[in-house]
């Protein structure tokens, strides 16, 4: 539906509304056109709740497309927001449209009914912070066209990209009434390969209710039915973990209204350059941000009777969100401890990665900075380890080619795929630097490793 984005047309027809998204997105319009009109910044959803007496969890519901508002609750917010009459009548008949569209999709080839997958994971209960993220992705889709959207998230390992678009997906799972699609591409898996596009579409298909001796044997035909399968859909996809560009592309979804999320540790730039994808970089939260989401997992109580340890801890864990889970989860295990105790250790630990260590490899820091570590070529292996051993806290090319033993010419392509891989970070023009949790593992892989600079 074309709606201006400053003001909400009273020449719109409400039939022109097609989905719980679109009704959503006009909400949306008039609280921005409201705070623009007022000189000021616009409602916020606990300022709603206050005027209306509903709770927050059921304001953000109605304004981010994943609940329709009763048609009394509608006229509420409405005039909240300073609807003039034709407005009102517009977002009435918006309404009542979208609600005599919520019924089961019908599949096109004849009779009977399309499934709606819900593949999403669980959401995060200890999920906090990441709203300029989040914020940005919201208008990626609040300004979406007709082409279908592809959102690139990259970053270091344990940043917590899937953390975010699975936040997101279920903020705004109701914008996409024909499902939501979750697959893990296995593409950093310490225990497998990449899972290949062709499995992928087996899967999807399935999803949607296509029998398996109706999939085509030849990838090209796969293919064709993969996008058949979506055209015509709202869908949301997350395709997770991927390894490289060519695993992806053959999986973004041409129908429009459908949105593609990927994640990824390595930039996968050919996608934002060939396939226009959206590229936002997950970096490391800021100080107060790490410092909430530790607190937030340690508990308020704990986090408050002990506030100086949590900024230590912070730093232990150079405010990267896997270990700071991690460190959590060992507080968790001994309740009647004071936190300080698990500072001390890693204190004592002297920059080790063994009290990052767990169960299992998704709990296992070590683990998860190996999987990018074995796909990095071996001359950029040795940079890594040369760079992560250096005592200044950044280096420049001709530092890294004088630690390299070799020409700035050689080195230059090197960091490049240190950035790329997200284990380096160009923090500054020219400027190379990683974490100190990184560092600690560049150096046990030195204590592992025997051999020179290979340009």
């Amino acid at each position: 539906m074309a709606v201006n984005p400053y003001l909400l047309s009273t020449t719109e027809r409400g039939a022109d509304v097609t989905d719980l998204s679109d009704l959503a997105r006009l909400l949306r319009q008039l609280r921005r056109r409201q705070a623009r009109q007022r000189g000021a910044s616009e409602l916020t959803y606990r300022e709603l709740a206050a005027r209306t007496g509903w709770s927050i969890g059921t304001i953000a519901g109605y304004f981010g497309g994943r609940t329709l508002p009763p048609t009394n609750r509608l006229d509420v917010l409405a005039a909240l927001l300073e609807a003039t009459p034709a407005e009102l009548g517009v977002l009435a008949t918006a309404r009542d449209h979208v609600q005599e569209g919520r019924r089961p999709v019908t599949s096109a080839a004849g009779p009977g009914r399309w499934p709606v997958p819900r593949q999403l994971p669980g959401e995060n209960f200890h999920f906090v912070g990441r709203e300029t993220e989040l914020t940005t992705l919201d208008a990626l889709l609040d300004r979406a066209g007709p082409p279908a959207i592809a959102v690139l998230l990259t970053g270091t390992a344990g940043a917590g990209k899937t953390a975010l678009a699975v936040k997101w997906a279920h903020r705004n799972a109701g914008r996409f009434p024909h499902g939501q699609l979750h697959v893990n591409l296995g593409g950093f898996d310490p225990d497998g390969p990449p899972v290949a596009a062709a499995r992928v579409v087996r899967d999807v298909a399935a999803a949607f209710g296509v029998p398996g001796d109706r999939i085509p044997a030849g990838p090209d035909a796969q293919i064709g039915l993969y996008r058949s399968v979506l055209a015509g859909r709202r869908v949301l996809m997350i395709l997770d973990n991927a390894r490289d560009a060519d695993q992806v592309r053959p999986l973004l979804p041409g129908s429009p209204g459908c949105v593609t999320i990927v994640t990824s540790r390595n930039q996968l730039t050919s996608l934002v350059a060939v396939d226009g994808a959206h590229h936002l970089v997950v970096e490391l939260p800021a100080a107060d941000e790490a410092r909430q989401l530790l607190a937030h997992r340690l508990g308020p109580a704990r986090a408050r009777a002990e506030p100086t340890v949590v900024d230590e801890l912070v730093d232990h864990c150079a405010r990267l969100p896997l270990a700071m889970v991690i460190a959590a989860a060992r507080a968790d295990a001994r309740p009647n401890f004071p936190i300080a105790v698990l500072a001390e250790e890693l204190r004592l630990a002297h920059g080790s990665l063994d009290l990052f260590s767990g169960d299992d490899a998704p709990a296992d820091l070590r683990v998860a900075f190996a999987c990018s570590y074995r796909q990095l070529t071996p001359s950029a292996a040795t940079l890594f380890r040369l760079v992560g051993n250096h005592p200044a806290p950044d280096v420049d090319v001709d530092t890294a080619a004088d630690l390299a033993e070799a020409a700035p010419a050689h080195v230059r392509p090197v960091l490049a795929e240190l950035t790329r891989a997200h284990l380096l970070t160009e923090h500054r023009p020219g400027r190379y630097a990683c974490h100190d949790l990184l560092r600690a593992f560049a150096r046990e892989q030195t204590d592992r490793t025997a051999g020179g600079y290979a340009p």
